[in-house]
């Protein structure tokens, strides 16, 4: 990925989707800044010069054959980061003529601290740090800065990844809040080991010898692996401190989404993944917070109104869910990506539907009790048989898709004639069992029979969807 920024937010994704433990996380964030060094250690090397070859290459690749498009994708996307990292470090070697510059390096290389600063404010602006560590290797091969300046430089450069990973938890939930706050306190642990050290550090950078770019370059990479052999070792320690630090909370009643984070929609894979356990969670209130309130509503005003209630909930999750795989959708997608998000945006419909239909259902027998009407037993039994049927069809559907399994949506799709000859059956029945029942009992009957074949009709279309039949 060439950016330890977009790996820990990435990483805060996965946390926030519930794919990863907080503990685990932890690690991942600090291997994935070691493994980003070697960006900055492949500038130094100067291979900044071939980067329009692996743009040319990727473009080749990508365009000759499909089968090694993914493999094009990524060496033009190789070439394309160092190609601009090129052209920035390119742009600020004028620079060092000009006087008020000049002056400003100059107060920089005479203040630690002031680097530390200036490197962390740069970061946090373009939210890559590599950017910034190779920018101030140009500085540092011109004699813009000191070789001190570009280690302070250093410094701020790994803490200024933090801030990305920050803004990324704030709508998320509290354990990717706690993995975003930890990456931080990591990078501000680092950064306290080496400030006390860096002159012995700098001695050390001389000593393993390079040019002032490669001294840089094993600066950078020196600080992240100090920072894992110290910390790595305190990783389920310090997951145990954070949830003590940050204990969960209710949240706020306005915002029930649990695993979309909008600032990783700009990560397919990561926003994917949220998307999909979105639309589990929804099917899972739905399973246990409206089904069993359906038969309850029939005589019970406060089911009717629970229902009412969390229908609210599910469409608000429905627009969050929508609206997420919206801004997905707008990037340019992998074909595999593209046919999830389309899977994805259809189920989200499908399962909102669902709680409308149910929502209509409460209001319909909510109009038969002010009229002070009610069903007859042969009524109720009808309609409690097609609950029997509906609501475990809604469950095979909601596992269908939680856990892959094909074979649960292909009984959903099976029993589908079943469902629909029993409500025929039932409706065509009611002109001779309910002939007693008045023309609003009827007609109410006839909408709840159709409410609970609508919601079927919706988990056949869930499970269709599933095996790629629409």
């Amino acid at each position: 990925m060439q950016s330890s920024t977009a790996a820990t937010v990435m990483t805060v994704g996965f946390v926030n989707a519930g794919l990863i433990s907080l503990r685990r996380a932890l690690g991942v964030m600090l291997g994935s800044a070691v493994g980003t060094t070697l960006t900055v250690q492949l500038i130094a090397f100067s291979i900044t010069d071939y980067a329009l070859a692996f743009v040319t290459l990727g473009v080749l690749l990508f365009l000759i054959n499909i089968r090694i498009r993914s493999y094009g994708s990524i060496i033009l996307g190789f070439g394309f980061v160092f190609f601009g990292m090129g052209l920035m470090t390119g742009a600020m070697e004028p620079l060092q003529y000009d006087e008020q510059f000049t002056q400003l390096m100059t107060l920089l290389s005479g203040n630690l601290w002031l680097a530390v600063f200036a490197g962390i404010a740069f970061t946090a602006v373009i939210q890559n740090s590599a950017a910034t560590i190779a920018i101030a290797m140009t500085l540092a091969s011109t004699g813009s800065i000191s070789l001190e300046a570009g280690v302070g430089i250093v410094y701020g450069a790994n803490f200024g990844t933090v801030f990305t990973a920050m803004i990324s938890s704030l709508t998320a939930t509290i354990d990717a809040k706690r993995a975003a706050v930890a990456h931080a306190i990591f990078k501000f642990i680092g950064v306290l080991i080496f400030l006390p050290f860096t002159t012995l550090f700098i001695q050390l950078l001389t000593f393993i010898g390079g040019d002032v770019e490669r001294q840089l370059a094993n600066a950078h990479t020196l600080f992240n692996v100090v920072n894992v052999i110290v910390l790595l070792p305190f990783c389920n320690r310090f997951a145990i401190w954070m949830e003590r630090l940050m204990p969960k909370s209710e949240r706020n009643k306005t915002s029930h989404h649990k695993y979309i984070d909008q600032t990783t929609a700009k990560f397919p894979a990561v926003g994917l993944l949220q998307a999909r356990k979105e639309i589990e969670h929804m099917l899972e209130r739905v399973e246990s917070k409206m089904f069993p309130e359906l038969m309850q509503m029939l005589e019970n005003d406060k089911a009717r109104k629970a229902i009412m209630e969390e229908e609210k909930v599910i469409d608000s999750l429905y627009k969050t869910t929508f609206h997420h795989l919206r801004r997905i959708t707008e990037q340019h997608l992998k074909d595999s990506d593209t046919n999830e998000a389309i899977k994805l945006l259809s189920i989200n419909n499908d399962v909102e539907r669902q709680t409308n239909v149910m929502k209509e259902m409460a209001r319909a027998l909510s109009k038969l009790e002010a009229r002070q009407k009610v069903l007859n037993h042969w009524e109720r039994a009808n309609i409690e048989a097609l609950y029997k049927e509906v609501s475990e069809s809604f469950v095979y559907t909601s596992r269908a898709f939680v856990e892959h399994d094909k074979e649960l949506a292909i009984r959903v799709i099976y029993n589908n004639p079943k469902v629909q000859r029993m409500e025929r059956e039932m409706r065509y029945g009611h002109f001779y069992h309910g002939s007693g029942s008045s023309s609003t009992v009827s007609m109410i009957y006839a909408d709840l029979m159709n409410g609970m074949l609508r919601i079927h009709q919706h988990n056949v279309n869930l499970s269709q969807t599933l095996l790629d039949r629409v």
